[in-house]
């Protein structure tokens, strides 16, 4: 009986060790290698950020916002698995899918090393006077 409560013991140490190695910015799975900025996970930094190209049907009903997109960022730069998860009109969405999809950001890092970093970013659609 003792030994089976120190096996459970030691089996919640290290579920708890664990869970607070998960929440320094780490994976959402280990399998993929997906971080998350925070701690000693260092956000990627845009260093090609092309404006969208402004819908005309938002242009000419003067409609502006901001499109928030999730996408992850791979140790290249390069954004993938673009998706919107906030928009005012529909109108902008793909303009705002387009534009990103040429985007190259400097890679997130951990303690110094490239690391792939799940992010949201905001475009944003204003029109000018």
């Amino acid at each position: 009986m003792k030994r089976h409560r120190v096996l459970v013991l030691a089996i919640g140490c290290l579920v708890l060790s664990s869970v607070a190695f998960c929440q320094d910015g780490s994976t959402n799975s280990a399998s993929e290698g997906v971080f998350h900025v925070g701690g000693s996970v260092k956000p990627p930094r845009p260093i090609y950020s092309p404006d969208p190209e402004y819908p005309e049907k938002a242009r000419e009903a003067h409609h502006v916002g901001i499109v928030t997109l999730s996408m992850v960022v791979g140790t290249n730069g390069r954004p993938r698995d673009i998706k919107v998860v906030g928009s005012p009109s529909p109108d902008f969405d793909d303009a705002a899918l387009d534009a990103v999809e040429k985007w190259k950001f400097e890679p997130a890092t951990k303690y110094g090393k490239p690391v792939t970093v799940q992010i949201n970013v905001d475009v944003t659609f204003r029109l000018n006077k």
